[in-house]
């Protein structure tokens, strides 16, 4: 689709920045768009996405990530999550879930099925638990539709075993909002970047990138087949992302959004997309 800035209307990309505007500050989901925080969680993955009726979570960052989630999610007004997705069960994604769980009622809870035992993931269990909720253990593909929003979420086909089954058992969720198309590609790597290239069906206007900017045989391929006009990186100043995808994606030009510089939020109205980032 052609993609621009702004919509090139000066009433309509004035309203738009000013519902971007209200967002970063706190307040509801404007009517008609959908509102993407990616959240400065460290090496870590936490994001919301909001639209005047509906709050989803995509990963919950670590444990240390669970009370500003659930602080932000409360600032935004947000009373109920209809969707929490978990892509997979390391301590960097699902970390902050019994936080989650234990302070906001969620209507639905979706999961990797490849099993991994740690602290986070029986806390997480223990919090299901007290709630009264069973999650859904993906293990074919799906899709969704939450208040206008339409979610794809791919399943791995590969074996929960190995020295990287837990990244690639990444569920990898597409969401599009009228004609703008996320994609959270969780931790993939190789061998999951290889099974979405035969997939296909990658191409999309904002990346949350695989694996926290790390580097990958694949990573070339995967970044020319979804093509993204922006993306977002969840890195920390320890573990930083790698100049060679940052060197990939510029060569594709994309613009590129750091979560350790600030949280990044973008609006999207079903047409064009505006960013903004707050200071760390």
């Amino acid at each position: 689709m052609p993609f621009k800035r702004s919509c090139g209307f000066p009433a309509r990309a004035c309203a738009l920045m000013l519902a971007l505007l209200l967002f970063a500050s706190g307040a509801l989901a404007e009517p008609g768009t959908l509102e993407v925080a990616f959240l400065n969680a460290g090496k870590a993955d936490a994001f919301v996405l909001l639209t005047e009726n509906s709050a989803v979570v995509i990963d919950t960052g670590e444990n240390s990530m669970g009370d500003a989630l659930v602080d932000f999610l409360l600032e935004r007004g947000v009373s109920r999550v209809d969707a929490l997705f978990i892509t997979h069960f390391d301590k960097d994604h699902v970390g902050g879930a019994d936080a989650l769980l234990a302070a906001l009622p969620v209507s639905a809870v979706y999961e990797s099925a490849c099993e991994k035992d740690n602290k986070q993931t029986r806390q997480y269990r223990e919090a299901l638990e007290d709630q009264g909720l069973t999650p859904i253990a993906l293990q074919e593909n799906m899709a969704l539709e939450i208040d206008g929003v339409q979610y794809a979420i791919s399943v791995t086909n590969l074996l929960c075993t190995g020295k990287n089954a837990s990244n690639d058992s990444s569920l990898v969720i597409r969401v599009q909002h009228g004609q703008t198309r996320f994609l959270f590609a969780g931790d993939a790597e190789n061998d999951r970047l290889a099974e979405l290239l035969r997939e296909g069906g990658l191409a999309c206007d904002v990346l949350k990138v695989p694996h926290h900017g790390s580097y990958e045989s694949l990573s070339s391929a995967f970044f020319q087949a979804a093509s993204p006009t922006y993306a977002v990186i969840t890195s920390d100043e320890e573990h930083p992302e790698d100049e060679t995808v940052l060197h990939i994606l510029s060569s594709l030009g994309t613009t590129v959004y750091l979560t350790r510089l600030g949280d990044v939020f973008c609006l999207s109205d079903g047409e064009t997309l505006e960013f903004s980032q707050a200071s760390a």
